[in-house]
């Protein structure tokens, strides 16, 4: 036992560590942690009184009471992840279906183990509420660990809750059956309900390594809707084990005792059926809710990227390329860095309109628009201004040199022939440009410059590019 606790102590030490800037992480894991640190003294001191035949007091006393912190350190960390995940569970469904549960294993634990006990002891002494932990506390973390569990599953973490479930189903069994042990005095030893309670305190170990502190989902290949199902039923479930057991106990039977033995069963599968018809409504609409807002905000997505770029070439538009000219000037007058503007003309487009028909001059504006993209620097921002006239800023630019040899580089994309129709057209570009900061700082006046530049290359004879010195 000495060793199982201290195994998962160490296994939680190291969960904690792996999460040093998860402050709620590190929180949950060391209330666990104080968990098994509490049963890990508690089954020291046990030892050693048995070791030195030391007389105790009772079966309760002060070691038992350090055993009953391992309880409490665990509800305080079961409370603190609810209140934590509050936001992901409905809080006031989750006390209802709770508050049912507690009631339920409450009256039947308190028929069944409390009663007989009390009825043997001469008052309600502090030993007394000491057994009462057990069930009770056991029953508190099953309850909440169960509606917890398919209550936050599908936001990830569900093996590692899977786990510190089936952890706390064995410390119940091992409880409940140390208590019986004890109140009937049947000749086995409690040593044999060791096991569980080691794999209990196991299970937390493993889950707290598990345990994903960013919640990305772990596969868990069961049927989402059978899990759903069984959070819904489950306090239905409760509720008809406790009619059953009272049932068990009718003085006598006669028509009104049959006809409500069978009514209550029928009105709570009738209720079940109900809650499962809601969920699956609620299922659907939540379905189709984020089906309808998936479509509305890729149609959002859609119409601002038509907002911003150019619908022939997918270039960035006018509107997108002044915002992006601006951030682009702030940047080099920051970092004092020289910014190329190029206006891109296209000689003779007119002619290949009336020639081949606007369909292929639309082509030829896309082949021009790709080339572009395919052969200019990383460092450029290419657009569409309208018609066939394109603009090139050319960024983060450490010699003025760079950006004439730019220019030369756009001249030379010409070079090649387009093909129309199967057939290669030469085409060319007149291009102006101009340097930010040495013809002018501001992006009016860049544009103006830019825009003279390229008109004195077509008076020049077109087919070249000019800025002026």
């Amino acid at each position: 036992m000495i060793l199982g606790s201290v195994v998962s102590t160490v296994l939680l030490v190291i969960a904690v560590r792996r999460h040093p800037t998860r402050p709620f992480t590190q929180r949950l894991f060391l209330l666990l942690l104080f968990g098994n640190v509490s049963l890990a003294i508690g089954e020291t001191a046990q030892l050693i009184a048995e070791r030195r035949s030391l007389e105790r007091s009772g079966p309760f006393d002060g070691i038992d009471l350090v055993f009953s912190l391992q309880i409490v350190f665990y509800l305080l960390a079961f409370c603190y992840f609810l209140i934590s995940r509050r936001s992901q569970v409905n809080l006031r469904f989750f006390l209802f279906d709770e508050l049912i549960i507690l009631i339920v294993t409450g009256a039947i634990s308190w028929h069944y183990l409390v009663s007989p006990y009390l009825e043997r002891a001469e008052f309600l002494s502090f030993e007394t509420l000491l057994l009462l932990r057990y069930p009770l506390g056991d029953l508190l973390l099953l309850g909440g660990m169960i509606i917890l569990f398919f209550g936050i599953m599908k936001r990830g973490n569900s093996v590692p809750l899977l786990m510190i479930l089936a952890g706390f189903h064995l410390q119940l069994i091992a409880d409940v059956l140390y208590v019986a042990l004890y109140r009937t005095d049947f000749p086995i030893s409690v040593m044999w309900l060791d096991p569980l309670w080691i794999a209990t305190v196991l299970l937390i170990g493993g889950a707290a390594i598990l345990f994903d502190a960013d919640e990305r989902p772990i596969g868990l290949k069961i049927d989402r809707q059978i899990l759903e199902g069984i959070r819904l039923v489950t306090p239905y479930i409760f509720l008809l084990i406790l009619f059953v057991t009272m049932a068990r106990q009718a003085v006598s039977w006669n028509g009104l005792t049959i006809g409500l033995m069978i009514a209550v069963p029928l009105l709570i599968s009738r209720q079940v059926r109900i809650v499962m018809d809601n969920q699956r409504l609620r299922e659907n609409l939540e379905a189709k809710v984020e089906e309808r807002t998936a479509a509305l905000e890729q149609a959002l997505e859609e119409m601002e990227h038509m907002a911003y770029h150019d619908a022939l070439t997918n270039l960035p538009n006018r509107y997108l390329f002044a915002r992006l000219f601006k951030e682009e000037l702030r940047r080099a007058e920051i970092h004092q860095r020289f910014v190329g503007l190029y206006f891109i003309d296209i000689d003779h487009f007119k002619q290949v309109n009336d020639t081949y028909g606007h369909h292929v001059g639309d082509q030829l504006i896309i082949d021009i628009a790709s080339r572009l993209e395919k052969r200019l620097p990383h460092n450029t921002v290419i657009s569409r201004q309208g018609g066939d006239e394109f603009v090139v800023l050319l960024f983060d630019v450490k010699e003025e040199s760079e950006i004439e040899a730019c220019g030369q580089q756009l001249i030379d994309l010409f070079e090649r022939p387009f093909i129309l129709q199967e057939t290669p057209v030469f085409m060319t570009a007149s291009i102006g440009g101009a340097i930010y900061p040495t013809h002018a700082t501001s992006r009016t006046a860049l544009i103006e410059q830019a825009d003279v530049a390229m008109y004195e290359a077509k008076r020049r004879g077109k087919n070249q590019f000019h800025v002026e010195v």
